[in-house]
């Protein structure tokens, strides 16, 4: 099988999706090929630009952008520092295809949502998406958290105690628990909010929760009201109760990623994006610093793609986009070098306060993400590269592993979008 194109997309998570959706924006001719479903359907479906001080690594930052700002003038290796122009713009046009496809996300005027976890801490996150984006807590004067009997990864009582130790709560703050059944043995995540699409299952839902509800309460819930994006659940339960109802943060894989994740295809396969997935691209022909072919393999078939441009969105480590073996780390399908750093590549201390070196580990490229050598001599002069493939970003201590998707994505799309506009 052949194809030609305006422009390849390698990958199917967030920035892989972005730069899909920002190419076809200027009505190029895209195609999105993907071995998976990408890193964004484990992930919260927060975006998170950056979650904390830098100069207190311990202290949630009271506005990203202008840290960001901080940050940068010490750390120009950053992936922000090749973005940080267009930063605003992909924040504004996420929100914009939220809104289209009724998904909305919210920011928080700027700062960070301090918004509750499944185990009862809070994580901060610039944008939330509806069932989330619950405010300040300092203002709530009783919290129900509501779990499901078959359910038995989520524990609201270890949620309640915990709450209560963050000093975000007013004095007077009653929290309480609940435990009702949806029907059936023990489910999972997914298995759950899928028996929670079913309006009936709501009704009981909502029949079992009447009683416990009394003036100024809020609910937290396990984010499992509804498999779909564009699910009613939410609504429908809450107006039934006649109160709030939330989504808590969860521990991947989380409903909420897995919704933005199919909310995005949508919207690019409604822009003429033709999608390929469980594709693995497998060669790359490469001739005078460009790449002429690339070769993958689909449901036990060859593809040979022509592309005029192509963005590489495969992701670090965790998503097959860099590979390694003992002392060598390298990039999966050009074979660009990676940089890595001196000394030991992790710590004995899982969760470090200054982060696992690896994580800072990827492609090095130019202000247009072209990737480039030691000496900044670009290597393949129509391919842009994104996201996690991106060297020197530690998404892990500095919560800002899909502002870097979106803000590269969105750049890379509209890099390749605007040729011979």
């Amino acid at each position: 099988m052949k194809k030609n194109t305006d422009v390849l997309i390698i990958g199917a998570g967030l920035s892989g999706l972005i730069a899909a959706a920002k190419a076809a924006a200027y009505n190029k001719k895209v195609l999105l090929v993907a071995k998976g479903m990408g890193a964004i359907g484990l992930s919260s479906g927060c975006i998170d630009l950056w979650g904390y001080r830098t100069d207190n690594p311990e202290q949630v930052c009271p506005n990203p952008i202008e840290e960001i700002d901080t940050m940068l003038e010490v750390n120009q290796a950053h992936p922000y520092s090749l973005v940080i122009d267009e930063l605003g713009e992909s924040v504004s046009f996420f929100q914009k295809i939220c809104a289209e496809n009724n998904n909305p996300y919210f920011d928080n005027q700027g700062g960070n949502w301090l918004l509750p976890t499944a185990l009862g801490t809070l994580r901060p996150t610039y944008l939330a998406p509806a069932s989330m984006a619950l405010g300040n807590l300092h203002n709530v004067k009783r919290i129900l958290v509501v779990g499901f009997e078959e359910l038995k990864d989520f524990y609201p009582d270890v949620l309640v105690d915990n709450l209560k130790n963050t000093g975000e709560l007013s004095s007077d703050c009653r929290l309480d628990t609940a435990l009702i059944k949806a029907g059936g043995g023990e489910l999972s995540s997914n298995n759950l909010a899928h028996l929670l699409e079913k309006t009936e299952i709501q009704s009981s839902i909502i029949n079992q929760l009447i009683s416990h509800i009394t003036a100024d309460t809020i609910i937290l819930f396990p984010p499992v009201l509804g498999e779909r994006w564009d699910s009613k659940a939410v609504d429908n339960i809450s107006n039934g109760l006649g109160c709030p109802i939330y989504e808590v943060a969860n521990i991947p894989p989380a409903l909420p990623g897995q919704r933005l994740q199919q909310m995005l295809l949508h919207h690019i396969k409604r822009q003429g994006v033709e999608v390929i997935l469980g594709c693995t691209v497998t060669d790359a022909y490469i001739k005078d610093k460009k790449c002429l072919e690339i070769l993958a393999i689909g449901s036990g078939k060859q593809i040979n793609i022509k592309a005029k441009n192509i963005v590489l969105a495969t992701g670090s480590f965790l998503g097959g986009g860099l590979a390694s073996k003992l002392g060598e780390v390298w990039e999966s399908i050009f074979k660009l070098p990676v940089d890595t750093c001196e000394g030991k590549w992790s710590t004995q201390e899982f969760l470090a306060m200054e982060g696992q070196p690896f994580n800072k580990f990827g492609i090095r490229v130019n202000d247009s993400l072209h990737p480039i050598d030691n000496q900044g001599q670009v290597l393949v002069e129509n391919l842009l590269v994104t996201g996690a493939n991106l060297s020197g970003s530690n998404f892990a201590i500095e919560k800002c592993g899909n502002g870097v998707a979106l803000a590269t994505g969105y750049k890379a799309g509209k890099l390749v979008g605007e040729v011979g506009q």
